[in-house]
């Protein structure tokens, strides 16, 4: 009778071992917001390292649900809910956004590492201030898919903040308010006729909008054109 040896890889060894890690982290962790976080942040490092990939997102969750299920039982802890296929899905797209950030090193050469050390700087300094209107975790999320959705071009302090401050990133600048009331002041010069007051009234706030560079979609126009130029496309 002959014995079938599965003889393992080096990299199936090490995913082998990074799977095991996972459900320890979760192990000794725990299932709170804040391991979620820091479990997060660790597949970063992993797919930076080349030792996860994307394909591996749902065992990474699975394996850490699991680890943090055991040791919430093994100390006496509250047992977990089993969580619902919904749940799960939502956490494996988070597992997924992580590991697609850590891999961006190798594909983008953008350190997604050192841009989420520098995130979680800032969004511990909001919740000290108290200025973070959404979770943590949800503020690590926003800025992981904002750098996927733009792998080449590290995200600096000033988007990391619009990110996780959307209230205030979605708040009308001084510009575009401006501009509402230009076009609504040319709208009644259709209608109504041309008058020296509406006419000087428009002009002002035209000039006040020229003053402060633009509107925001003139600003994001001349971004785009200079970033096109900078590569010799225009």
């Amino acid at each position: 009778m002959s014995v079938v040896m599965m003889v393992l890889t080096n990299s199936e060894h090490d995913k082998a071992a990074v799977m095991q890690e996972a459900e320890d982290f979760g192990r000794r962790e725990g299932a709170g917001a804040a391991a979620r976080a820091a479990f997060y942040t660790t597949l970063v490092e992993w797919a930076q390292d080349a030792r996860i990939e994307v394909v591996d997102a749902d065992d990474m969750w699975r394996k850490f649900a699991h680890g943090a299920g055991a040791g919430s039982s093994m100390i006496g802890g509250t047992k977990l809910v089993e969580a619902t296929d919904d749940v799960t899905k939502v956490r494996v797209s988070e597992c997924r956004q992580f590991i697609k950030m850590g891999a961006l090193k190798k594909s983008h050469r953008t350190d997604g590492v050192e841009v989420l050390d520098r995130a979680m700087v800032i969004i511990k300094q909001a919740k000290l201030d108290g200025t973070l209107k959404m979770k943590p975790t949800d503020a690590m999320i926003a800025v992981a898919r904002a750098q996927n959705n733009d792998p080449g071009n590290p995200l600096d302090d000033g988007t990391i903040e619009a990110k996780i401050h959307p209230a205030a990133g979605n708040e009308k600048k001084e510009e575009d308010r401006l501009e509402t009331v230009r076009v609504e002041l040319e709208r009644i010069e259709k209608k109504f006729g041309a008058t020296d007051d509406v006419s000087a009234a428009r002009a002002l706030v035209a000039q006040r909008i020229q003053a402060l560079g633009g509107t925001s979609k003139a600003k994001a126009a001349a971004k785009a054109l200079a970033k096109k130029q900078a590569k010799g496309k225009v």
